[in-house]
């Protein structure tokens, strides 16, 4: 309520900062030079300019924006950088951040993750050597038995090598959805009341109902239901290359192409609800808007004023919904990239390894070190989706609303 209030005072104060200019230029409006109109027109504009900017920090400094900045310090993506500043360095086009520096930091990162995952790629290659020279010895002994229980130590340990890596990939996939999902919940009440100050109403409450059901599909299907199914995923592509005659092939395959097509129908499912809901509510919101400026527009004698004071105050509501959105998706992007960065070094990793020891390794080792890339690149992919989706959502109501 106290807001409201001092949301109302600053715009009765912009009433009368407007009528006052307007009254006296009809006094004089006989003896101004055009000098004299040039000055009063910068200095009109100057002082719009202020009263916009005081306008968009009363309007920033109504959200409660402390939710956002604890999940952000938590997991340290923000580098000390609150919400508020993000807005506030969007919001300013004097601070620019170039494009050779994003680079930079990408490639850093890289390397960074390489170098921890280097000893992990030395481990399986040194392993696959020692099993196809350990192979290649027992070749020399007439019972095959003994060759048979050498290599599944061998597999045994590399399957337990693989697994560990890819556990704690796993464990990383957990946290970053947990976090996203705690993002996305402090900062849905924050946009919808920028969108409430942009006289949105409809559009704010469509919003609120898409939002959170993309929070229960990220949190319960993407996070319950798909995040297990890969794990299966992964431990079946093990076991499948543990015999020769890849017995349950068939069945990992099926159940990659379920999980693949799950997460194509949720993310144009999801984009697709979007865009429907917002064909309709902004259109209702700007009816209301036109009727309520039009309506101020028609009073004798302050018609003029109230409907600049009232086309400033909506511009700069829309301006901070845009600034608030977009902070909220650079959130989002921080809040995902260190970890995906480091599942798709694993990934890449496995990969490499695979292509590396397929000219000297037993075709079953390939398959387990293939199969767990594989599955490493599926929760890159389950990742990416429960982003889009949380992006797409925000970005559609940030075109829709003008």
């Amino acid at each position: 309520m106290a807001a409201v209030r001092r949301v109302l005072v600053l715009i009765f104060l912009l009433l009368i900062a407007c009528a006052r200019p307007a009254f006296a230029a009809e006094e004089v409006s006989g003896y101004a030079s055009d000098d004299d109109t040039a000055d009063a027109d910068t200095e009109d504009q100057a002082a719009l300019d202020e009263d916009m900017e005081d306008l968009s920090d009363t309007l920033l400094a109504e959200l409660d924006l402390d939710e956002i900045d604890g999940i952000l310090s938590e997991s340290g993506a923000a580098k000390g950088l609150t919400f508020e500043d993000l807005v506030n360095r969007i919001l300013d086009p004097e601070q620019t951040l170039s494009t050779e520096d994003v680079f930079d930091g990408i490639a850093s990162l890289l390397f960074s993750e390489a170098a921890e995952c280097k000893s992990i790629l030395v481990q399986i290659l040194l392993l696959t050597i020692a099993f196809a020279f350990f192979r290649s010895f027992t070749d020399v002994f007439e019972n095959s038995q003994i060759a048979g229980s050498g290599f599944y130590m061998c597999f045994l340990v590399l399957a337990a090598l693989l697994m560990r890596s890819y556990l704690a990939a796993a464990s990383l996939f957990s946290n970053v959805m947990e976090q996203m999902v705690e993002v996305m919940q402090a900062v849905i009440p924050a946009f919808a009341m920028t969108l409430v100050f942009a006289s949105a109403a409809t559009t704010a409450a469509a919003f609120y109902q898409i939002a959170i059901a993309v929070i229960w599909l990220v949190e319960r299907l993407l996070s319950y239901a798909i995040a297990p199914a890969i794990h299966v995923y992964a431990f079946l592509a093990m076991m499948n290359c543990l015999t020769g005659e890849q017995m349950i092939s068939r069945l990992t395959a099926l159940l990659k192409k379920i999980i693949l097509w799950s997460l194509k129908a949720l993310l144009a499912g999801v984009a697709g609800m979007n865009v429907i809901e917002n064909m309709i509510a902004p259109s209702v919101d700007n009816l209301k808007k036109m009727s309520v400026t039009k309506t101020l527009g028609m009073i004798p004698g302050l018609g003029g004023v109230t409907e600049a004071v009232s086309n400033l105050f909506l511009g700069s509501a829309v301006v901070i919904k845009n600034g608030v959105g977009v902070a909220a998706m650079i959130a989002l992007l921080l809040v995902v990239f260190g970890p995906l960065m480091k599942i798709l070094v694993f990934a890449l990793m496995y990969r490499v390894a695979g292509a590396i020891v397929q000219p000297f390794a037993d075709s079953r080792v390939c398959g387990c070190i293939d199969g767990v890339g594989e599955s490493m690149g599926m929760l890159i992919r389950t990742m990416m989706t429960g982003i889009l989706l949380f992006l797409i959502t925000i970005a559609i109501v940030i075109t829709a609303v003008r």
